[in-house]
């Protein structure tokens, strides 16, 4: 059975609904606990730990949708990416709003940059300059790992 197959699958709406309210739950909790995880670690220990984080963040989300439905389905897992990468956002903007709360240069302009999310996923454009440094390869892995791992475990 290829993948546009299993789109085609029958969906039961109220299981969807169930893994949609999981999620969307698990994307605000996880993005705000990691986020501030995330600010503590770097800041008292200097070493980042995010994608460690998001491992571990990915396991509990991946539980809560497997536990959501009772028959698989690939939107489930479609579902779990979009959450992960959207907690990723989500864990970057936490910490840089409390970086700057720190610091006390919090303002609506600097809130207002922070939000773009093109800063946060530059590390996946290969287009940019730096992207074949150890870093930023280590950064593509582990999102690679991480959104694997998910899916892996929803089914």
């Amino acid at each position: 059975m290829n993948l546009i197959d299993k789109f085609k699958e029958p969906i039961d709406k109220h299981n969807l609904i169930f893994v949609i309210k999981q999620s969307a739950f698990m994307t605000v909790i996880g993005g705000l606990l990691v986020g501030a995880i995330y600010l503590f670690i770097e800041q008292y220990f200097g070493i980042t730990l995010i994608w460690m984080l998001l491992f571990v963040f990915g396991l509990y989300l991946a539980k809560r949708i497997k536990n959501a439905y009772n028959k698989y389905h690939i939107i489930h897992s479609v579902i779990a990416i979009i959450v992960i990468i959207v907690t990723y956002f989500l864990a970057n903007v936490v910490y840089w709003a409390g970086f700057l709360y720190m610091y006390d240069v919090l303002t609506v302009t600097s809130l207002s940059n922070f939000i773009n999310p093109v800063l946060y996923f530059s590390f996946l454009n290969i287009f940019r300059q730096g992207f074949f440094e150890i870093t930023n390869i280590l950064n593509v892995i582990f999102f690679i790992l991480v959104n694997v791992y998910v899916v892996r475990y929803v089914k």
